[in-house]
Order: structure tokens, then sequence, then C-alpha cells
């Protein structure tokens, strides 16, 4: 029962970040195309230094979790 309730958070943790993910990367390619980063360089540096640090660590964590 409690390896359930697990794997069943682990589960929703994982589909939630990814959502989160996806939406911050549609929100910085919105704020591309409209001109925000134009008005902003800090913005544009927080944001894109928070994107690539979660690929980089869903990158580590796959190749060090998943053998294939």
């Amino acid at each position: 029962m409690r390896q359930s309730i697990l794997i069943a958070g682990i589960v929703v943790g994982i589909i939630a970040s990814l959502f989160f993910f996806c939406a911050t990367l549609i929100d910085w390619v919105q704020d591309y195309q409209t001109g925000v980063y134009a008005q902003n360089h800090f913005e544009v540096i927080l944001e894109t230094a928070a994107i690539v640090l979660y690929a980089y660590c869903g990158i580590r964590f796959l190749q060090l979790k998943v053998k294939l």
C-alpha cells in the first residue's frame, strides 16, 4: 500500500513538473515574440537560466536513473 502511494506521488510530481516546464517555455517564447525581453534584460537572463537549469537537471536525472 505504501509503495503504491509513493509511486503515485512520484508520477503526479513528474507530470506536474513537466506541465510547469512546458508552461514556462511557452511563456518564454511569448515574451520573446512580444518584445518583453528587449525592455528587461535581467528578466531574460533569469528565465533562460531557469529553463536551462531545469532541462539540465532532467537530463542528468535520466542519465543516472534510466539505464538504456
